[in-house]
């Protein structure tokens, strides 16, 4: 699954959430840690750069593999749901979203753990809802049939019309294919290689080819 949902196939979902989670940790923490070691450091500018550097190279990664833990939770969870669900909606990242806070707070006790399950859970229902609310906001309105009409084009959900498909015998309409190539149909008073004669009669005995003249039977023997 994935190819409906704009993320990526289960099996290298994960990987992509590990190292996102990655990423963005190391790179948030990285700027809260800076500005903490700038704080704490002792007075004088060397001092305090210095302390900032350090605090980044000691914590950043550090956040940043704690992000990746979650993000290697959470996608496991919801590629197990959509698995089991035969489904992508918004449903498998609410509840992967708690069960990935019970599971990191799971050595703290069952009350613990179901705390954060409800936070994660309540968290990811609001960031859901958010991504729902944007994408409908940012959507462009679907056009009507005065919007194709404006812009001189067929709206594609009508019914064809009765123009699209001419007929020999309807009044005031062309003669169906053949008018396509200037002709007439065949037999018809167009059609220039075939005519009437007006002296043809079916009952006309030089008409062979309406009554031929029965052929008499083989004789058997000599």
């Amino acid at each position: 699954m994935g190819e409906f949902s704009g993320r990526e196939p289960c099996p290298a979902r994960i990987l992509d959430d590990i190292g996102g989670a990655f990423s963005m940790g190391a790179v948030g923490g990285s700027i809260w840690h800076s500005v903490k070691g700038f704080r704490n450091s002792p007075k004088g500018w060397s001092n305090s750069f210095k302390g900032s550097l350090e605090a980044v190279k000691a914590r950043g990664p550090v956040v940043g593999g704690n992000f990746a833990v979650w993000g290697a939770l959470f996608a496991s969870f919801d590629c197990s749901f959509a698995a089991l669900r035969h489904k992508e909606d918004p449903w498998n990242s609410i509840m992967s979203g708690a069960a990935t806070g019970a599971v990191l707070a799971a050595r703290a006790g069952p009350k613990a753990a179901g705390k954060n399950a409800l936070m994660g859970g309540v968290l990811l229902a609001a960031i859901e809802g958010l991504g729902i609310m944007i994408t409908k906001m940012t959507a462009p309105p679907m056009p009507t049939a005065d919007d194709f009409a404006a812009q001189g084009a067929q709206d594609p959900l009508a019914p064809p019309s009765a123009s699209l498909f001419p007929s020999s015998g309807s009044s005031g309409g062309g003669g169906g294919m053949s008018d396509l190539f200037g002709v007439g149909a065949p037999g018809s008073e167009n059609d220039p290689e075939f005519s009437l004669d007006s002296d043809f009669s079916p009952t006309d005995p030089g008409n062979s080819m309406l009554d031929p003249a029965p052929s008499e039977p083989k004789k058997k023997g000599w």
